[in-house]
């Protein structure tokens, strides 16, 4: 960034000092030359009308290079983060399976076997043991929601696939039809899957709170240097305008920010309401789809 900000004054100096050797040489020929005895442009005042416009062409395009550079290098950047966030999240999950799972894994057994022994023996005992077993359910259960949102089971089979069960759960649990338009290949599919596979699952969950709706479609697809996320549905549409987000879509919001993409949500009263995500790929990707 201070690269940038030093190239421009160094330009500035360049065009002054041709600006004023220009100029001293029109007046000179000014001079030389008075302009009462010619009506049509001397050879001089076209020669700096030339470079002036051919240095400012050409600050105008290093301009706009630079702007490009800066431009990739703060994707990359981003692409660069996201992946380390993702690693960061794959690290915690593990050390949490494999740490703190087995440990309350081993006193869930150890309290098992305690309650059997004690049982009819120590009613009361049995009772309290009861309650704290149940109490390691609950954590053991809490760990899981923590793991999965770190890293959904779904995904191992891949995108789409985490994408079409979790449609066909929704249709089984609510009655609404969905279907899956999928258009990504592997490696695309990879590049942003927690993210998106989340925002499908958010937006699934507000169809069947909110929408009223009989069809949902989902449409998964890449345009240029980014993959795009589609879910609409037919129902009664959202109040308000701009639509009004709640609390799972204004995070939702904020972690697809956070990756650099843009979230939209179009609706209108009784015509539906389609939410729109669009995430950028990584950088070594665009240039593998350039020298294909």
């Amino acid at each position: 960034m201070m690269q940038r900000w030093l190239r421009l004054p160094y330009r500035l100096s360049i065009l002054a000092c041709l600006a004023a050797g220009a100029l001293a040489s029109l007046h000179a020929g000014y001079t030389a030359v008075p302009l009462l005895q010619s009506a049509t442009p001397s050879p001089l005042m076209l020669a700096c009308a030339i470079l002036f416009a051919a240095l400012a062409l050409l600050l105008w395009r290093l301009q706009a290079l630079e702007q490009l550079r800066a431009d990739d290098e703060q994707a990359r950047l981003a692409s660069g983060q996201q992946q380390a966030r993702e690693q960061e999240r794959l690290r915690i999950g593990r050390d949490i399976h494999d740490d703190l799972g087995q440990h309350l894994l081993t006193l869930k057994i150890d309290l098992s076997m305690l309650q059997t022994s004690t049982h009819g023996a120590a009613p009361h005992l049995a009772q309290q043991l009861a309650v704290i077993v149940r109490n390691v359910d609950l954590s053991i259960a809490a760990l899981r929601c923590v793991i999965h949102d770190l890293r959904p089971p779904a995904l191992d089979a891949g995108l789409q696939a985490a994408c079409e069960e979790l449609l066909a759960d929704f249709k089984r649990t609510t009655g609404i039809d969905g279907r899956c338009d999928y258009r990504l290949d592997a490696a695309v599919g990879r590049a942003h899957d927690v993210l998106l596979y989340h925002v499908v699952q958010e937006a699934l969950a507000n169809i069947a709170r909110h929408a009223r709706a009989t069809h949902v479609q989902l449409c998964l697809q890449q345009a240029g240097a980014s993959v795009e996320c589609r879910i609409g549905d037919d129902g009664v549409g959202l109040s308000g305008s701009p639509p009004r987000l709640g609390c799972g879509l204004s995070g939702m919001h904020e972690r697809v920010a956070a990756a650099g993409g843009s979230l939209h949500i179009d609706s209108r009263s009784g015509a539906g309401t389609t939410l729109r995500v669009a995430l950028p790929l990584p950088a070594c990707h665009d240039e593998a789809m350039r020298h294909r």
